[in-house]
């Protein structure tokens, strides 16, 4: 292929520090044109190039000049590029009318990826993305079928045609159904969500749903109820509310019932519920083995519980020890509804001679004060949290307030406009371990601060 062939190409909008695709110089703002002499349809056949160990890139870069790039990797990782549109070519967005849809709630002011809603089975099977499948044409089926593209994510949220009809605000709802059994009968592996909203599709409705998907077969893998979130800019859509704390207790009862029916029947609890349910009923979260592995936790199913396994093993690897007279301040920043199992951690922390801890929980001005996780608080929403706050040395807060593998909360302020109006600096952490990881290289480059290098 000559190099002046005229392709358009696809616009890189995100390199991955360290990845290949950085290591090798390649730029965001440049465009990508041909793995291996190959065009690239759309983000699937990307992901099917991208694959190989030894990748010939062709290039277009900033000032229109082409360029060719030679990359060696592991077979089957990724080179790290991000593209704009994310699918690389025409994202297929969401036409439902969704009674709860949480970007209809959306205040001003966000990234703008954030008021998009998409509906694209590609971002389902690649990224975990939940789908309706009411628009996915007979093409799309059989190539997801083909290629054998499992696990997909699907927002189900109640087997009832004429209801989910009326939840989604749309005739094709009915046709959704269809293709979620069309894949199922096909061999592709399915999760769940039921967004669950009283007086809609709770009750008798969430079991007639349940059992609806249990009797689809084993490649329904797990259903996940998640409560309808609700902002404080609801404007022009549907009236709602949330769970009581009396219902939410009424639903747990209702699921442990559920889950020892599927034990017998299916060898797994199949149903699964956010962490939510737990906190507005006041009551503990189930034991580790109870999440089966954590089908869904990128939904909220499990992620406290996986919290507080990493402080038990935080309990293993740090014995009481002091800092050698030296002291060290930091500040922890969370949302309302992580408080309680925040508060584990820094009360093991503080049994560190020398180690002062702050917890902040930060409240949500940004969306509302009903939402209190953390992952929905805005940069603004920790400075203001932040304002009368000693920061001490280091502020951490939790990996998922910003962008997957970027820099940006939900306002567009970035890390480094935080760190600058605090003067401290921000890290980013996981989990307890990662906690402490960050600590002990802190230590270690600064002798002043800590016990002389030594590691906790």
């Amino acid at each position: 292929m000559p190099d002046q062939q005229p392709e358009k190409g696809h616009l890189i909008d995100y390199v991955i520090p360290g990845s290949p695709a950085d290591k090798a110089g390649i730029k965001a703002g440049w465009k990508l044109l041909r793995i291996d002499n190959q065009k690239i349809g759309d983000l699937i056949d990307y992901r099917i190039l991208e694959a190989d160990e030894l990748l010939s890139l062709l290039l277009l870069q900033d000032e229109g000049k082409l360029k060719r790039i030679k990359i060696t990797k592991s077979i089957g990782s990724s080179l790290g590029l991000r593209f704009n549109p994310l699918t690389i070519d025409r994202l297929q967005r969401c036409p439902n009318k969704c009674l709860f849809c949480f970007v209809d709630q959306n205040p001003q002011g966000l990234r703008s990826a954030l008021y998009v809603k998409d509906d694209d089975y590609r971002l389902s099977f690649l990224y975990g993305n939940f789908i309706t499948l009411n628009r996915v044409g007979e093409d799309d089926l059989r190539r997801i079928i083909r290629l054998q593209m499992s696990p997909l994510y699907v927002s189900v949220h109640t087997t009832n045609p004429e209801l989910r009809m009326q939840m989604m605000g749309s005739k094709l709802a009915k046709i959704g159904l269809a293709n979620l059994e069309k894949l199922v009968r096909a061999g592709i592996k399915i999760h769940c969500q039921l967004v669950l909203c009283p007086d809609f599709n709770t009750g008798a409705e969430l079991e007639s749903s349940i059992a609806h998907l249990a009797a689809l077969g084993g490649n329904i893998l797990s259903v996940a109820l998640v409560p309808v979130g609700l902002t404080g800019h609801r404007s022009e859509v549907y009236t709602l509310r949330g769970f009581t704390p009396e219902e939410a207790l009424r639903l747990i009862e209702q699921v442990k019932v559920l889950q020892q029916k599927y034990i017998g029947d299916r060898a797994s609890r199949f149903v699964f519920l956010a962490d939510e349910f737990y906190n507005l009923a006041a009551l503990s979260y189930p034991p580790v083995i109870d999440y089966e592995g954590y089908p869904q936790l990128e939904n909220g199913v499990g992620l406290a519980r996986q919290f507080l396994e990493e402080l038990e093993q935080l309990e293993k690897r740090l014995p009481p020890f002091d800092l050698s007279g030296r002291e060290l301040s930091i500040t922890i920043v969370t949302g309302k509804a992580a408080r309680s199992i925040l508060e584990q951690l820094v009360t093991r922390l503080k049994q560190i001679e020398g180690l002062s801890v702050n917890l902040v929980v930060a409240e949500n001005h940004f969306f509302g004060k009903e939402v209190t996780v953390a992952g929905l608080l805005s940069g603004s929403d920790l400075l203001k949290s932040l304002e009368k706050e000693e920061k001490g040395d280091l502020v951490f807060i939790a990996n998922n307030l910003l962008r997957e593998g970027g820099d940006l909360f939900l306002d567009n302020l970035s890390i480094k406009e935080v760190e600058a109006t605090i003067k401290a600096p921000l890290k980013v952490v996981k989990g307890p371990l990662e906690l402490i990881e960050i600590l002990s290289g802190y230590l270690a480059c600064n002798p002043g601060s800590g016990p002389g290098g030594e590691q906790l």
